[in-house]
């Protein structure tokens, strides 16, 4: 079981906040930013021809002689697509950063499907993948969380051939939130640019495991100066290191660069970010940091 049938009570209060309208196949509970046919009224435009003559304002017609159609708020869904990496890397850490993705995924995709928003779900390594079709309503949580228990890491990190297939299925714009460590050997600053450039709204949660921020603190003391055959998780590639002081040293300051670069990108590109190390509670992640960071609030 991802989540706890207490965790999942703790969420009901809260919605995922979209900083800007979208608009998806869904009805669902929250306030659009576009104009519709509604049951509040919103504004006034001229009527164009094809227009449906039942939403005319006929008294503004009988004062000005000039055709005005009516216009109302609409209740939308939002599209929230979760995007989550399993490649083999994701396969570290006690729990695993893919078990972390898939926890907030379950309470990320709880919270939209509660609100009738819509949810879509997708794997990411070599390929992108297909995990879930867009599905709205609270009693399409079990089909999630199936379909997240389904999900085992394989293959490589190709997030850029990714974000490329990403648009044949997601035709339009959404609020996508990326699970993954990032640790893409081509990079992800054009991936994220091009999605940003079909109009999709990002999210990015960075897992990372304490193992990979203080390897010094996981390690043997008497492996220390030994030389050792390293394995890449990814692609079996290995390479010879002698662990010590100074290489572990220059590993943790790589690492953390690597972070801070990450973040410092996803802020210059407007782009939300939030960082889980995977032996941090779930719970606490969802209802303290993602709640600070506004990704969620909670109903007033």
């Amino acid at each position: 079981m991802l989540l706890t049938p207490q965790f999942l009570k703790q969420l009901d209060p809260f919605y995922i906040r979209a900083k800007r309208a979208f608009r998806g196949k869904f009805r669902g509970e929250r306030r659009s930013l576009n104009r519709g046919a509604g049951m509040e009224f919103a504004d006034y435009r001229v009527y164009e021809p094809g227009d449906d003559l039942r939403h005319v304002d006929w008294n503004i017609y009988a004062r000005l002689d000039r055709l005005f159609i009516k216009l109302f708020h609409t209740d939308e869904g939002l599209p929230l697509v979760l995007l989550i990496d399993n490649s083999r890397s994701m396969e570290f850490g006690s729990p695993t950063k893919l078990t972390c993705a898939k926890q907030v995924a379950a309470a990320l995709g709880y919270i939209a499907l509660a609100h009738a928003d819509s949810v879509a779900v997708y794997t990411c390594n070599e390929r992108l993948l297909p995990i879930l079709p867009p599905t709205s309503g609270k009693s399409q949580f079990p089909r999630l969380t199936k379909a997240l228990d389904g999900i085992a890491a394989s293959g490589q990190t190709r997030l850029m051939e990714c974000f490329k297939q990403l648009p044949m299925y997601q035709r339009r714009p959404s609020m996508v939130v990326i699970l993954s460590d990032f640790l893409e050997p081509g990079g992800y600053a054009n991936g994220f640019k091009l999605l940003s450039g079909r109009g999709f709204s990002i999210t990015a949660i960075h897992l990372i495991s304490p193992e990979e921020m203080y390897p010094q603190t996981h390690l043997e003391s008497t492996i220390a100066g030994d030389d050792w055959s390293v394995e890449d998780a990814e692609t079996g590639e290995t390479k010879a290191v002698t662990i010590n002081a100074e290489t572990l040293a220059q590993y943790q300051a790589q690492q953390q660069t690597f972070c801070e670069t990450l973040q410092r990108f996803c802020t210059d590109q407007a782009i939300n970010y939030a960082q889980l190390k995977s032996d941090t509670p779930v719970e606490s992640f969802i209802l303290q940091e993602l709640h600070k960071a506004g990704f969620i609030q909670r109903n007033r």
